[in-house]
């Protein structure tokens, strides 16, 4: 009955050197808005029931310091990856001593690498405590799902102002320039991560208070893995 999630920052960039100090006198400004290719990446969960209590709280230790409070006794985790890639096009200018680099298009891919949803194999699908931690879980898939639905129009909006201030880089070669052309809009989409990391974090946080897991207990008595399902019809 946790969470985790990781942030991974990719670049796949075009060009890459070293570069000299933007020299505007030299680089006429940009004359034709920048491209931006803007996807949500939102994947369906995909549910395990193979780990066992002790498996699942190892998953959460590999990322963190210890297993404390609450978490200790976590018999499900919803563990969702947030990424985001960014792929730029550029033009080189030639101009007196060197080259006015442009970006001409970015394409970006924010949202989640992968979801997915563990509950415990000791509660066997059809048992209360199973469908309890289950809907728990679902509970944080639900607020991944709906603050990236939220998230990803402000994140698109923001990264179109910061293309639309983009100024060209100068270089003295015509392979260097995009890692300087990039920097600016990647400073500013790191600050957006961190403000979607708070979001979920914050909708998460009630999910995992002690409270809630103390409700969640008082929902099913056999906690201790031994119940069976109930028949299933055919």
């Amino acid at each position: 009955m946790l969470f985790r999630r990781l942030c991974i920052l990719s670049f796949a960039l075009v060009m890459a050197a070293p570069v000299l100090a933007a020299a505007p006198s030299q680089c006429s400004p940009y004359r034709t808005p920048i491209t931006l290719d803007f996807k949500t990446l939102n994947p369906a969960p995909v549910y395990n029931n193979r780990l066992s209590v002790q498996g699942i709280r190892n998953l959460f230790r590999e990322h963190t310091e210890a297993v404390v409070g609450p978490h200790a006794r976590a018999l499900g985790i919803t563990y969702a990856e947030t990424t985001y890639s960014a792929e730029g096009h550029s033009v080189a200018q030639e101009v007196r001593g060197g080259y006015c680099v442009y970006l001409t298009a970015l394409n970006l891919n924010f949202g989640y690498k992968r979801m997915q949803v563990y509950v415990a194999s000791e509660f066997a699908p059809g048992t209360c405590e199973y469908r309890a931690v289950l809907d728990h879980e679902n509970q944080h898939v639900a607020i991944y799902t709906g603050a990236l639905r939220q998230f990803a129009p402000r994140f698109r909006a923001e990264v179109e102002k910061i293309l639309g201030v983009q100024q060209p880089v100068f270089t003295r070669s015509a392979q260097a320039g995009m890692d300087t052309a990039l920097k600016a809009a990647e400073n500013g989409m790191t600050a957006l991560l961190s403000q979607f990391q708070m979001i979920t974090d914050q909708g998460n946080a009630p999910l995992d208070s002690a409270s809630n897991y103390q409700a969640t207990a008082g929902l099913c008595a056999n906690w201790d893995g031994t119940s069976a399902p109930p028949p299933q019809r055919r």
